[in-house]
């Protein structure tokens, strides 16, 4: 769940929502003002801004643990090469994508070019919560009604599947426990928001369970949360352990990783050519499986929305702390403010935690390294739902970059004339289950096949317009200080 903000209910008039605020950041007649009239280097600069450094090991908690400090990367392709696939991306879509393909076409040369190392980006990054029916459920609810939205929900569930059998085909260790997740209201109001989607889920067949204050009092020891709604088809896991077990088992196949092979450009045609920093590619089909980072090859730009998030752990906590706090069910949490907190334990008892803000940076720069502001925050927070662990150490702290889309919907298909450039991309901040069915879908709309997966709604799909820079920038950074101003709960 590498995620700081999401979607929710839209009947509440005037009060601005998830949705409204990546909305608004498209459309934002003041930002345009603004952009025009304000000095642009002022306007911009940003002292907090993460470098822009190419370096492979942030301080990442998942790094560590799954010991990626210690493990050798690939080296960069060099020299002509040729692929019947090549694949941009090492995180989780495109190394589904590679699993998959490799079982469905056997005998096929595929290449996989990750810039630094296999789980790198927001696969590695993010807070290890594997949900199913996200990311845009809740859009294909309204707009399409239960059915629909049920049909979609089981679609996602089979990427939560494919994790199961994966990790137990392959013995990949990734802590993976499925405990459920509770969404957690801070508001009263936001206690009519979990009955709406309590609703919801009751007319989609999905089970779901209300907490009131008592009983979310008895499971998580915290002033600060007043009721929750409890999904228990909801996991977490270490993403950095998924994802270079997902590399030693794609090389294990047959399939050709490497890694340091940061891709300049891809140029259309029959065949593709795909220029890296020390090699030239010439591939039959070629896949676009970079997600947040995919507006730096000129893919989506003015669609897609990289957002940046940061995410840290405490130490251990001792087992009087872990008392304290009750928790015994470990499952996800996180609260229904619009920029919200999502937190969970780690087979050490650290807590990991992240959200609270996603910074957008200038032409969709990703983000490398980490942005105190939001790490201050996050620290802050933590301690409001917790002030019994006051003084407990903060170990780790580290940051990525998301892709998200106006309407918070994925969208999987083919690019261009030649059919032979294919795509996965926006996940909204909830793709550690969704890109392993983006991953398959891949595959499957590769192979030529006709089947459910590839008749979803969000096949080829077209992503809303989100402008052009500069005006998107100052947009979103208008939405983001109004977005201050009309929360009824800030942090002090």
């Amino acid at each position: 769940m590498a995620r700081g903000i999401r979607a929710s209910s839209e009947r509440r008039g005037k009060r601005l929502t998830r949705r409204r605020f990546l909305q608004g950041a498209a459309v934002g007649g003041a930002g345009m003002w603004a952009a025009a009239v304000l000095p642009r280097r002022a306007f911009m600069h940003d002292p907090h801004r993460p470098p822009q450094l190419y370096e492979y090991f942030l301080d990442n908690f998942w790094f560590e643990s799954a010991g990626l400090y210690a493990e050798p990367i690939n080296p960069p392709l060099k020299g002509r090469q040729f692929a019947d696939v090549a694949i941009l991306g090492g995180g989780f879509t495109g190394m589904s994508a590679a699993y998959n393909l490799q079982r469905r076409l056997p005998g096929k040369r595929i290449l996989l070019l990750e810039g630094a190392c296999c789980g790198y980006g927001a696969s590695g990054r993010n807070g290890g919560f594997a949900d199913v029916g996200m990311p845009g459920l809740e859009f294909v609810y309204q707009s399409q009604g239960p059915e629909a939205a049920r049909a979609y929900y089981d679609a996602t569930a089979l990427g939560m599947e494919q994790i199961q059998t994966f990790v137990g085909t392959h013995g990949v260790d990734c802590d993976f426990e499925m405990n459920g997740a509770i969404m957690l209201a801070t508001e009263e109001r936001h206690l009519e928001e979990l009955a709406e989607t309590k609703q919801r889920f009751d007319s989609m067949g999905i089970e779901a369970a209300l907490l009131d204050r008592a009983a979310i009092r008895e499971r998580i020891r915290s002033e600060r949360f007043v009721g929750g709604l409890r999904n228990p088809g909801h996991a977490i896991l270490n993403p950095a352990k998924l994802a270079r077990g997902m590399k030693r088992v794609i090389e294990s196949m047959g399939v050709a990783v490497s890694e340091r092979s940061k891709v300049m450009r891809v140029e259309p045609g029959r065949p593709l050519r795909i220029v890296t920093e020390f090699a030239e590619i010439r591939a039959d089909r070629a896949v676009i499986a970079l997600n947040g980072y995919a507006p730096q090859l000129g893919f989506f730009r003015n669609r897609l929305i990289p957002l940046c998030n940061y995410v840290a752990a405490t130490e251990p906590l001792t087992p009087a702390q872990l008392a304290s706090i009750g928790w015994a069910g470990r499952e996800g949490l996180s609260d229904q403010r619009v920029q919200f907190m999502y937190l969970r334990l780690t087979a050490d008892n650290r807590i990991v935690f992240g959200g609270e803000s996603a910074p957008y940076f200038y032409e969709s720069s990703p983000s490398s390294g980490n942005y105190q502001p939001s790490l201050d925050k996050l620290h802050r927070s933590l301690l409001t739902s917790f002030p019994q662990l006051e003084g407990v150490r903060f170990t780790h702290g580290w940051g990525g970059t998301m892709g998200f889309t106006r309407d918070f919907v994925p969208s999987v298909g083919v690019l261009g004339d030649a059919g032979n450039l294919f795509y996965a991309v926006a996940f909204n901040g909830e793709g550690v289950v969704m890109t392993q069915l983006a991953g398959r879908i891949l595959s499957e709309l590769i192979a030529g096949d006709e089947t459910g997966l590839t008749r979803l709604a969000l096949v080829n799909k077209t992503m809303p317009y989100v402008g052009h820079e500069p005006l998107r920038y100052a947009a979103i950074k208008l939405f983001e200080r109004a977005l201050h101003s009309f929360s009824s709960n800030p942090l002090h």
